[in-house]
């Protein structure tokens, strides 16, 4: 990936560097967690402020990125009239998020899954992606999802319910001056 890059930035006369190294996984078998409070559900217009707070959670745990909560409103109310995306609820409160992204013929890829701080360690975020990848799977496709490849909890949690690891991938900034 970076001699590519290399070679497309030189072309182009534009710079590069290197974002995040993510680790690509799939699961064919989902773990799901016992004994986890909650339950999930599929995302509402009444969850809309709960999911922008999570994507301003997401941007600095995934990117470092300070983002404010109105910049968040638009993308967290595009997520959830997709359909795709599923809230994990402990006594009416959301305390996790899981997108399904994109679908191809084989495939459904699993984002944005997050949880605040003050929530996590309880199983939340392992109970919620579990039963999305059985969602996916009843549609006959494989679950696969990415990870930072530096956040070695994020890693754990997916491999204890049942993903395996199918690959690396690079991501790339391309920088024009």
């Amino acid at each position: 990936a970076n001699v590519f890059a290399g070679l497309h930035a030189a072309n182009l006369g534009i710079t590069y560097q290197p974002r995040m190294e993510l680790q690509a996984y799939r699961c064919d078998v989902p773990v799901q967690p016992i004994g986890v409070a909650g339950e999930m559900h599929v995302a509402t217009v009444r969850d809309l402020m709960d999911v922008a707070q999570f994507l301003v959670a997401f941007a600095y745990d995934a990117y470092g990125e300070t983002v404010d909560l109105a910049s968040r409103m638009q993308d967290a109310d595009h997520l959830i009239r997709s359909g795709n995306l599923y809230v994990w609820k402990v006594d009416g409160i959301s305390v996790s998020m899981a997108n399904i992204a994109s679908r191809t013929p084989r495939h459904a890829r699993i984002n944005a899954v997050c949880t605040p701080s003050e929530h996590r360690k309880k199983g939340y975020a392992s109970a919620l992606v579990a039963q999305v990848c059985h969602i996916i799977l009843k549609e006959r496709r494989i679950p696969v999802l990415y990870a930072d490849g530096a956040n070695p909890n994020s890693n754990r949690v997916y491999r204890h319910i049942g993903f395996r690891e199918s690959g690396r991938i690079q991501e790339i900034d391309f920088i024009r001056e």
